[in-house]
């Protein structure tokens, strides 16, 4: 467990991040660092590489970051990425964390923005009360992050185990 992430702290997380799964109509939404590191989530959908997914989005949402510095733009808020079947909606939030929506044709786009908007808002009290306790100020440097000693990172490819 994170060591500034109480339960208390963490249950209404995941209670924000559930709300925003049900009213998204959403696949998975997932709330991780800047690292790419997994803070919560909330899914109904068995994605198997979670990690990598969580991982390859914060390298997506810093070279965003960095895109929109060349062209004179302080930041981007968020980023979307459209496809045929899923989509996905990245949103910046407090303190470098970024707030992750995977969904289907049956959830609106709009939708999803807006309830991920108002997760955001709901999250930056948490997220403040989460910096204050690890006491540092700006960004989560001092929690300290645990490995799920059960996740599958690395895989042999053709079912080798």
């Amino acid at each position: 467990m994170l060591q500034a992430l109480t339960p208390e702290i963490s249950g209404v997380i995941d209670e924000i991040l559930q709300d925003l799964l049900v009213r998204a109509e959403a696949d998975a939404v997932y709330l991780c660092d800047h690292a790419g590191n997994i803070v919560a989530r909330q899914t109904c959908s068995g994605y198997r590489n979670e990690d990598n997914i969580a991982a390859l989005a914060a390298g997506a949402f810093s070279a965003t970051h960095e895109l929109a510095r060349l062209i004179g733009q302080p930041q981007f808020d968020y980023v979307f990425h459209r496809g045929g079947n899923l989509s996905v909606y990245m949103q910046r939030g407090p303190l470098g964390v970024i707030l992750m929506v995977v969904f289907g044709t049956v959830s609106n786009p709009g939708l999803v923005r807006v309830y991920a908007e108002e997760a955001v808002r709901e999250l930056k009290p948490l997220l403040a009360r989460m910096d204050d306790q690890a006491g540092t100020r700006g960004s989560l440097a001092g929690v300290e992050m645990e490995l799920d000693e059960h996740a599958e990172i690395f895989r042999r490819r053709g079912g080798d185990g």
